[in-house]
């Protein structure tokens, strides 16, 4: 299987639609910043250009809301296209998928949930699952990891970190940082940033027997 790995469209679906043409794919799992609230007046009208441009070719989607989607338009239009991953559990094959979005800045964006919710949440889902193949869908990547440094911090998820270092799970997806583009390991879990696709970024992940992770641009 052939998943794509994209994550911090911001809106720019073009670039996104250039990605697409370019690959073959089985399915797509998207980590948030779909949109941008604070860049388009008619956010709702360009968060459905970029999902009609994931689901164009009928493929398997799933998506959660970054921090710059506003939380309750970003999970109806996902709803509305049945993609939504954000608080919720899904199958992929022999994989479970659980999504949480929504990321910490200093600026006050549009999505930042506290760290207690992020940690309940994701406790409450983890118990839920049944697969020993796991892959988390998560916007914020987790604390002091290869993949969260923003000007020389780490400014990660110490929920996020928590949840892999005491779960099992195969791959933790994730965006947010753009600066942190990159791969790394904890407690045995990948950890993938395939950095933001309005710069042309993004991953493919191949699951025929081991998990093979490459990182790609335009």
């Amino acid at each position: 299987m052939r998943i794509l790995l994209v994550t911090d469209i911001h809106g720019d679906h073009e670039k996104l639609a250039e990605i697409l043409e370019k690959e073959t794919y089985d399915a797509i799992l998207c980590a948030g910043d779909l949109s941008d609230a604070e860049k388009y007046d008619n956010y709702n009208k360009n968060l459905e250009n970029v999902v009609e441009e994931m689901d164009r070719k009928e493929r398997f989607v799933k998506a959660v809301p970054g921090n710059m989607d506003p939380e309750r338009e970003c999970v109806e239009t996902l709803r509305q296209y049945r993609i939504n991953l954000h608080r919720e559990i899904s199958s992929l094959k022999e994989y479970e998928l659980v999504g949480y979005g929504g990321g910490i800045t200093p600026f006050g964006t549009r999505f930042e949930p506290e760290g207690d919710d992020i940690k309940t949440a994701l406790e409450t889902l983890q118990n839920r699952m049944k697969s020993d193949k796991r892959i988390a869908l998560i916007h914020q990547p987790p604390k002091d990891t290869e993949v969260d440094i923003a000007d020389g911090q780490h400014v990660g998820s110490e929920a996020v970190r928590d949840l892999l270092t005491n779960s099992e799970f195969d791959l933790a997806f994730t965006g947010h940082i753009h600066e942190s583009r990159g791969i790394d390991s904890l407690e045995g879990t990948k950890v993938v940033n395939p950095g933001p696709v309005m710069q042309g970024f993004y991953a493919v992940l191949e699951t025929n027997g081991d998990t093979d992770i490459e990182l790609k641009s335009l």
